[in-house]
């Protein structure tokens, strides 16, 4: 009962104390949680605004060492406006030149006797390429050989009866002066007069008979010697002769002169035989013959193939002995130094059917690392094809090089719209990094800096820049992925 009082204080106390100790422990650790926390992001954001200045004040721009300036071999091209034109590539094909590529073919049935070339040989125009042996070109040559045998004759003969003729008119004209027979005999010894020299001279003889026997009768008329009877039958004897003697001189104009055009109407007519003989196998040949020979009656049936071009032989078709026929093909000739390129217009290149012939056009070759060829509008067809809705396009190519084969698959740029003038960048000069356009300007020869474009028209070598460079910058050509490299390892670093 008789307790002490402080005691007993005490014990409450520290009753008390050990109750709250717990609650005071974990506020205390809360607390600490709290400060520590807080620290820590009053550190972060301390350091962050310590390190966004730096970022603030750090460039974009590449300065490169010298090792790499010399390894990248950099180049840049200031901005310029340009000419542009809007460009559809569409597929197309290399094809033979049709005016240049021919089948060489038999022309008559016989035998391929021999073959002078192979695939790959490069031939002139004329040139022999084989020869075949036929006895239809025998017959031809044989017509040939019998009409000319005619025309010579007919020659011969029209030469002779306008010697014939010359020389009657010549006789005539120097009866009608009176020159005597025997000085007629002398002038015309060697010159021909056929039977009009019998004819003419006959005449001519009983005329001058006559002539004489009447003078002498009208001399002794006078005398009364002799009957006036018999003066008038004299008389009348020699009118008749006189006219048979004049008779006979224009007969015998008439007969030469009617010779002669005979002559001249044969002479044509076997020339018109030859001529037609010689079509007929020129026709059969396909080529003209200027003399037809009689060596052997091989040589006579043997016709000759001959290049219509200069060319290269493409392909062969017959052996040698083989037997061919009619229009049968020998061989393939095409002169490929031309040639032709065909593509296709679809509806979305519709634009391009406006192109006029002769316009230029770029073909590209994939087959040759996208080397890129000249080429000319030669024609655009007049009809859409209802199968696959296209419109042909033919262009023509020059391949003296010999690069384009037949057959290969080529890309064309068909140039559609106006063109328009403005700025321009080379297409290797832009860089395209996720939805990012941009382009390396040259500052110094050290440093270089990224500056990001809007892009417009795009050509196969240009494209428009809309707006993030003006006109003179220098603009990287040449060394854009180095610089990219660099940019991106750059970026990596930070």
């Amino acid at each position: 009962m008789n307790s002490n009082p402080q005691a007993s204080s005490f014990s409450k106390i520290w009753s008390l104390c050990s109750k709250a100790f717990p609650t005071v422990i974990i506020i205390a650790l809360f607390s600490s949680g709290w400060y520590m926390l807080h620290q820590l992001k009053s550190g972060h954001s301390e350091a962050m605004e310590v390190e966004a200045p730096a970022e603030s004040q750090s460039s974009t721009q590449l300065v490169l060492p010298e090792g790499k300036i010399k390894t990248g071999d950099f180049q840049s091209e200031p901005v310029q406006s340009r000419q542009l034109q809007h460009v559809h590539v569409v597929p197309g094909r290399i094809q033979y030149d049709e005016l240049h590529h021919v089948d060489v073919k038999s022309m008559m049935q016989g035998i391929l006797s021999s073959i002078r070339v192979k695939p790959g040989d490069q031939v002139e125009e004329g040139a022999l390429l084989a020869t075949v042996n036929s006895p239809a070109v025998g017959e031809a040559r044989a017509e040939i050989l019998k009409r000319q045998a005619e025309l010579r004759l007919a020659e011969r003969n029209l030469r002779r009866e306008s010697d014939l003729s010359t020389n009657l008119n010549a006789f005539l004209k120097q009866l009608d002066q009176g020159v005597g027979l025997d000085d007629l005999e002398k002038s015309f010894q060697n010159r021909p007069l056929g039977h009009y020299r019998a004819m003419v001279q006959t005449a001519y003889s009983r005329f001058l008979l006559l002539d004489g026997m009447t003078e002498k009768i009208r001399s002794l008329e006078q005398t009364g010697a002799i009957a006036s009877r018999v003066i008038r039958e004299r008389e009348s004897e020699y009118q008749i002769a006189r006219a048979e003697y004049h008779a006979a001189c224009e007969q015998a104009a008439f007969d030469a002169q009617q010779a002669k055009l005979e002559a001249q109407a044969k002479y044509d007519n076997a020339e018109r035989l030859l001529k037609i003989s010689r079509q007929q196998l020129e026709s059969l040949l396909g080529y003209s013959e200027s003399e037809v020979s009689m060596e052997s009656d091989a040589s006579l049936s043997r016709f000759e193939i001959r290049a219509p071009f200069a060319g290269t032989i493409e392909s062969r078709m017959k052996a040698e002995n083989e037997r061919v026929d009619k229009s049968d093909t020998i061989l393939v000739l095409a002169n490929t130094q031309t040639l032709y390129v065909e593509a296709d217009i679809r509806e979305n290149d519709w634009p391009a059917v406006s192109l006029q012939t002769g316009t230029k056009i770029q073909v590209i070759a994939p087959a040759l690392q996208n080397q890129k060829f000249a080429a000319k509008v030669h024609y655009i067809g007049r009809e859409v094809n209802p199968t696959t809705n296209v419109i042909s396009l033919v262009a023509t190519i020059d391949n003296s090089e010999g690069l384009l084969r037949p057959g290969m698959f080529v890309k064309v740029a068909l140039p559609v719209g106006e063109e328009r003038e403005s700025l321009a960048v080379r297409t290797q000069s832009i860089v395209h990094q996720e939805n990012r356009k941009f382009v390396f300007v040259e500052i110094d020869d050290r440093t270089f800096e990224p500056v990001d474009i809007e892009t417009g028209l795009t050509t196969d070598d240009w494209v428009e820049v809309k707006e993030g460079l003006r006109e003179g910058q220098p603009v990287v050509s040449q060394g854009v992925f180095l610089l990219k490299s660099e940019l991106l390892l750059e970026g990596e670093s930070e």
